[in-house]
């Protein structure tokens, strides 16, 4: 007696085995024999509509012991009932895939369907409620059937989203497994061409080093830092003859008003430019202004002191050419050498190799990171958790956790 008990308690407790590498088609089979059953009652119910149609548009309205213009109204009424319902069963467009996306648009469209008949109806119902009952009754029936059924289809469809994600993640596990073998091949040659990326990379570095402490880089950093020195010397220069020339700019100004020269005025507004000119006509004119000033001809605040600088701008004119003409000129001479010299043109290159190689090792590295084995038990378990959340309760054998 007890042995009888056991083993009817043990029947009861026995799951469902299913296969890991045959859950996906299992899972399949499953959502769409759900389906096929609510798609079979909505064919039915589809079926009944038109029988529905067919027994209103048949009603003998004339045998009815009522008054001829009732008889008219309630016949007016009976065409648009039947016209709509006929509309509503041609809108019941059944979904042919067993897919969440589908079943769920066909859902919200025939529930939107459904309810613009009963609005669009409401008042054909209650007109004709009172001659032609039964078969208004037997269509308000389908109806609701038919809302029972959309309802356990959306139940459905929330199961099958989550049977769709299932089945997506156990082909990914299937696809991992299956290319396994391609993805050692692929991490191998991934090796390869890491650690010959690493070799190249510090080849270039090499090359970059011994060009950084050549004798050559080290001779164009001195010329560099002499063309410097030239470039701030150069700017002293020019900075002191402006200064020159602005400390006698005022009694030039009126010099130059009472002796137009054009000469004169490219000095006044540029003499950096006019003296890299000069031919020693400047010199005659420094010297005239400074007699003007000495005799008063041009009225001065302290001609003595005015004098005495025209006169000696004047004496050093052509010393002030050469020796500006001179730095310009070592200045140049030096960015010519600098611009010559193409070390750093090859550094630039080399600096730009090495960080296009480093850019490629770097994304093998990613891949090879990517593409290493790991363990397929968290996705696996993932996969049974939802399995219970679908409302499956089986037992899956082999899967492949390690």
């Amino acid at each position: 007696m007890f042995d009888f008990i056991r083993r009817l308690l043990q029947k009861e407790q026995e799951k469902e085995e299913v296969d890991f590498f045959a859950l996906e088609a299992y899972l399949a089979e499953k959502a769409w024999k759900g389906l096929k059953q609510e798609i079979a009652e909505l064919e039915k119910i589809k079926s009944e509509f038109l029988r529905n149609a067919e027994k209103l548009e048949a009603k003998d309205i004339d045998a009815a012991k009522v008054e001829e213009r009732a008889k008219d109204v309630i016949k007016g009424n009976r065409n648009a009932f039947v016209i709509t319902l006929r509309k509503l069963v041609r809108e019941i467009e059944l979904p042919s895939e067993p897919s969440s996306k589908k079943i769920i648009e066909f859902c919200n469209t025939l529930k939107e369907s459904m309810d613009d008949f009963n609005k669009k109806t409401a008042r054909n119902y209650f007109i004709m409620k009172s001659l032609i009952g039964e078969e208004l009754e037997e269509t308000r029936n389908n109806l609701k059937k038919a809302d029972n059924v959309l309802q356990a289809m959306q139940k459905t469809a929330k199961q099958l989203e989550i049977v769709e994600d299932i089945q997506q993640k156990l082909r990914d596990v299937y696809r991992y497994l299956d290319e396994k073998g391609k993805r050692t091949e692929e991490l191998k040659e991934l090796e390869k061409q890491a650690k010959e990326l690493m070799s190249w990379e510090q080849q270039v570095t090499e090359r970059i080093n011994a060009l950084k402490t050549s004798n050559e880089f080290t001779e164009l950093a001195r010329l560099k830092s002499e063309f410097e020195a030239k470039v701030s010397e150069a700017e002293t220069v020019r900075n002191s003859v402006k200064s020159d020339f602005s400390e006698v700019a005022r009694a030039l100004r009126k010099y130059e008003k009472l002796n137009p020269s054009k000469l004169l005025k490219a000095y006044l507004e540029e003499p950096c430019s006019a003296l890299e000119k000069e031919t020693g006509e400047m010199q005659k004119i420094l010297h005239s202004a400074a007699e003007a000033v000495k005799k008063h001809e041009i009225d001065s605040k302290n001609s003595e002191k005015e004098t005495k600088k025209l006169e000696e701008l004047s004496s050093k004119l052509m010393e002030m050419k050469d020796n500006m003409i001179f730095v310009v000129e070592n200045k140049e001479e030096l960015a010519k050498k600098i611009s010559d010299n193409k070390l750093e043109e090859q550094r630039d290159k080399l600096i730009e190799e090495l960080n296009s190689v480093e850019t490629k090792l770097g994304e093998t590295q990613a891949r090879l990171d990517a593409g290493k084995e790991r363990s397929v038990r968290q996705d696996i378990e993932a996969i049974g958790q939802d399995l219970k959340k679908a409302g499956f309760d089986i037992e899956v054998k082999n899967a492949p956790y390690e």
